[in-house]
């Protein structure tokens, strides 16, 4: 008999609570900073009375999920009366095989699922998976201690997916733990919030955003890692995402553009305008947004206090500082955050948005 044909391995499954091909927060081993709010869950963890619901609130990319699943790891690992302050767990210990592979019976992720049909994440985060935290907390803890479930990120929740939540965090079963990364906390229903205790990370200080930058990027040369750091306000997370997604080749084409104010060079202009709506998503209109609001609260801040410092841009701010009166740039950033929602919105053309963002800044250059 010939032999069976293998079946082709199956794709792996993508993850909405990953950047890229970043590795995921829960093969992270290094917490970069936030050691106070660390110790804040570990003390907590400590007392016997650890709460239990947390928000883990903060800038995207600042760490939020890399502090969530390493305090689970150490709870899991440790138990929680012997959670270390830093709450780390050596490499070579089970749970970090166990976690990193999502297979342990008392730890779930509840993010965007993947829809296979339409090949893109859904767009929220679905009722119904909420809704299996019901039957991951009626089990129990196979070694007899939490349960653990982290939601990333619970901004995703729709209204009902908060209202399924909310029976959980009314009611909460013994030893369980919910542990809610949230980019936007003020968006969640208050009766979520003031079931959960919210612990806000900050972001980092340019020191330990150096360190983060160096480690998790070794590849970039120091100006592009000093670009990142600045352009990514302090979270080590957004960093390695434009990194990911070539920001600093198009920052460099904004600001060449920009430095030719009070007239622009069209050629250039049409070009980038078109390469940036031809691009994915994610390397197009929405990192341009990014990049261009930074840029323009960067020349409104600096003037008033010293930023973290990017590679040769002092040239830039000054040049359009005297292109454009200092208190019109507010409402060119504030415009263009308008029109890129309206954008998204009613999807409407991405060349044209990038277009009149240039021509308004070049008409409030000569007036």
């Amino acid at each position: 008999m010939a032999p069976r044909a293998r079946t082709a391995e199956a794709e792996p499954v993508p993850e909405s609570d990953r950047v890229g091909e970043l590795p995921h927060p829960r093969a992270q081993q290094h917490l970069f900073g936030h050691s106070d709010a660390a110790k804040t869950l570990a003390t907590a963890a400590r007392s016997g009375r650890l709460h239990h619901a947390w928000i883990i609130a903060g800038p995207k990319g600042a760490g939020k999920a890399t502090l969530a699943w390493r305090f689970a790891r150490a709870l899991l690992a440790h138990g929680a009366q012997n959670c270390p302050d830093d709450l780390a767990v050596p490499h070579d210990h089970p749970i970090q095989r166990q976690v990193a592979a999502l297979a342990h019976p008392d730890l779930i992720v509840i993010r965007r699922p993947w829809d296979a049909d339409r090949k893109r994440f859904k767009l929220e985060l679905p009722v119904e998976e909420v809704r299996r935290l019901h039957g991951f907390f009626a089990r129990h803890a196979s070694q007899g201690g939490a349960r653990i479930a982290i939601i990333d990120a619970a901004d995703d929740m729709n209204r009902a997916s908060q209202n399924a939540l909310l029976k959980i965090l009314e009611e909460p079963p013994a030893q369980a733990l919910l542990l809610l990364v949230s980019h936007a906390p003020g968006g969640l229903l208050p009766t979520t919030r003031s079931r959960c205790r919210t612990l806000t990370l900050r972001k980092l200080d340019p020191e330990p955003m150096e360190e983060a930058v160096t480690e998790l990027a070794p590849n970039l040369d120091s100006k592009s890692r000093a670009i990142l750091s600045a352009l990514s306000g302090g979270a080590p997370g957004r960093a390695l995402e434009l990194a990911e997604t070539e920001a600093l080749g198009m920052y460099k084409e904004i600001t060449e553009l920009l430095l030719a104010l009070p007239r622009l060079n069209g050629a250039k202009l049409f070009a980038l305008a078109e390469k940036i709506a031809r691009a994915p998503n994610e390397r197009g209109l929405p990192l341009f947004v990014t990049l261009l609001t930074e840029l323009e609260e960067r020349i409104v801040r600096g003037a008033h206090a010293p930023l973290p410092p990017i590679p040769g841009e002092d040239a830039v701010l000054r040049h359009l500082r005297a292109a454009v009166p200092l208190e019109r740039w507010p409402a060119l950033w504030d415009a263009l955050k308008l029109e890129a929602t309206r954008a998204d919105d009613l999807n409407l053309d991405k060349k044209q948005l990038v277009l009149n963002a240039f021509f308004a800044i070049e008409a409030a250059s000569q007036r």
